[in-house]
């Protein structure tokens, strides 16, 4: 639609105007975030509203023994709204007297999550990102209207509530009710507002990540500290639980004593679980190593247990007795330091691929982060109720400092020790270096072990052949012997000579001692010694061995000796003698 068309359509002598001079919802006017902003902060007001006021009117409407109307209802439930946002409200009441500034977490987070929805939901009717997934132009300027119209809104409308609920006995402070309702709106329409750039990608379109809107390394920084602290709220969580649920006498005789009934136990129960995850921050201080006061003069930490009066609410019977705690409890700063390694695991992951400069900027801003989200959760956990014992209740901040550097910055760099330097790749090759030295020297020992093996098979395959061939030659003396004693002309020719050769008697020794050595003619020569009895009586020299071979086979004997046979015969023998002939006979005895 052009000016002509326009101009023409509201008829002469009206003012031209083009699309975007109009209020048009596409984005293009400034005025379409300003109402979105100031819609949001009243649905968020009114639905903040309701939380607080229902409960409190049920428990007005079932509460027999209470005296309070309606209206001292709706009066408690504004005040009860200022303490959520983080404001203060001072009580005069006889009993608790003077301003009471202890937040319910669980009731703030609740406003945080209900203004980041509605500010989501005009984030994307906004349309602040285009189909190619890049921001279109002026949408910087449309969210920012957007956000300081619904925070001041948000803000100037909880002033007013609180100026509301001022009664003689409760009064809401104004400018505490006016910061705090800004802080939650700015916080809660902030993440809304990221919220709702968040898209999927799809085949044509790509996706867009809140967090990938960052540059790096900010953008890893920022989703390792998230990770962390949701690890710590968590190991703080777990505790709470742990307790609650070993602590269920002790909280079940305090709901006793209220005898609060059905309506008012079910608003009893939604005030405990506003308290619940201040309980948890608690928890969390106390497991960095710092000391949690529950009023004057009281404290609990990892070490001990000094508590004294404390309300009557069924939820702090699961603080621990007064008393000395188990040493072991001091290892339970693992379960934080875990979470913050959990976290750190994350980032060293995330900036791998970044150069040294930028890697060195994430590992110096990560812990950092860290340290300042967890004293920023310390201390909204940190107040008073009146002016008694319970001014002070919540972490004392000079005992969590260190011990909270400490956690985050010992986790942190044990983690970069082993994952970001060469520490890992380092240790590896000296052990693969090691592993392949230890293979070796074991190859090598098999390998001897195998030669030694060898070896002895070798020495055992040539005793056992030795020890044939000695069987052998016994069983040939054998023979012979009995061959002597068949023969006795022969066998008493043979004893006739024993006497006068010394050759003789040399080769029966020898003889005596291969028939020693060999078990085998031995046994055989003691059946060859009765058949020659001439041959005892004659030659006593040789031993029980077998005679008759000693005799018989001189050749041999000194042929085993290594000496020539007629080399053996001594010089006192005749040189006219012969050698003996085969079997031991002489060639000058007569057949």
């Amino acid at each position: 639609m052009d000016r002509r068309e326009t101009t023409d359509r509201q008829g002469p002598g009206a003012f031209p105007h083009s699309e975007e001079h109009r209020v048009s919802t596409d984005g293009d006017s400034i005025t379409t975030p300003l109402v979105r902003g100031l819609l949001a902060a009243l649905s968020v007001l009114g639905i903040a509203l309701a939380v607080v006021v229902v409960p409190a009117l049920a428990a007005q409407v079932a509460g027999t023994a209470s005296s309070a109307t309606a209206l001292d209802a709706v009066l408690i439930a504004l005040s009860i709204l200022v303490l959520g946002h983080g404001g203060g409200v001072v009580l005069s009441t006889g009993v608790i007297d003077g301003a009471v500034t202890l937040t319910p977490v669980g009731l703030q987070v609740l406003l945080v999550l209900l203004a980041a929805l509605s500010l989501r939901r005009a984030g994307r009717r906004l349309q602040l990102v285009r189909d190619d997934g890049v921001l279109r132009v002026g949408a910087l300027r449309d969210a920012g209207v957007t956000l300081a119209a619904f925070a001041g809104a948000y803000a100037i409308g909880l002033a007013v509530l609180a100026a509301i609920g001022r009664s003689a006995e409760a009064a809401p402070v104004v400018t505490s009710a006016l910061v705090s309702g800004a802080l939650v709106a700015v916080g809660g329409g902030l993440i809304g507002l990221l919220w709702s750039l968040r898209r999927e990608a799809t085949s044509t379109v790509p996706g867009v990540r809140v967090l990938g809107l960052l540059p790096a390394p900010y953008d890893a920084v920022a989703r390792a500290a998230l990770i962390a602290l949701l690890g710590l709220i968590g190991s703080g969580m777990l505790l709470v639980i742990v307790l609650a649920l070993t602590h269920v006498p002790a909280q079940a005789a305090l709901f006793d004593q209220l005898a609060p009934g059905f309506v008012g136990g079910l608003v009893l129960l939604l005030l405990q679980l506003a308290l619940l995850p201040l309980l948890a921050v608690w928890a969390l201080a106390v497991l960095l190593g710092g000391t949690v006061v529950v009023g004057t003069s009281t404290g609990i930490s990892l070490g001990e247990t000094q508590t004294g009066v404390l309300p009557a609410l069924p939820i702090l019977g699961i603080l621990p007795e007064p008393g000395d705690l188990p040493f072991w409890t001091w290892g339970l700063m693992l379960l934080p330091a875990v979470a913050v390694g959990v976290g750190a695991v994350s980032l060293v992951r995330d900036v791998a691929e970044l150069e040294m400069r930028e890697r060195r900027t994430a590992w110096i801003a990560y812990p950092a982060v860290v340290v300042v989200a967890v004293l920023l959760l310390a201390g909204l956990a940190t107040g008073g109720i009146g002016d008694g014992r319970l001014v002070h209740l919540g972490p004392q901040m000079s005992t969590l400092v260190l011990p909270l550097l400490g956690v985050v910055v010992v986790a942190t760099g044990l983690v970069l020790a082993v994952r970001g330097t060469a520490l890992v790749p380092w240790t590896r090759e000296r052990l693969g270096a090691l592993r392949g030295r230890v293979e070796a020297a074991e190859t090598r020992e098999r390998g001897e072990a195998a030669d030694r093996g060898a070896t002895t098979s070798s020495a055992g395959s040539a005793s056992t052949a030795g020890s044939a061939g000695a069987a052998s030659s016994a069983g040939s003396a054998s023979a012979a012997g009995s061959a002597a004693a068949a023969d006795p002309s022969a066998s008493s020719a043979g004893s006739a000579l024993s006497p006068q050769s010394p050759a003789g008697s040399a080769m029966s020794a020898e003889s005596a001692t291969e028939s020693a050595a060999s078990p085998a003619p031995s046994a055989v020569s003691p059946a060859a010694s009765p058949m020659s009895p001439a041959r005892s009586a004659v030659s006593p020299a040789p031993s029980a061995a077998s005679p008759a071979a000693s005799a018989a086979s001189p050749a041999s004997s000194a042929q085993s000796a290594g000496e020539d046979p007629a080399a053996t015969v001594s010089p006192d023998s005749p040189a006219d003698e012969e050698p003996p002939g085969p079997r031991g006979l002489s060639p000058r005895a007569p057949r």
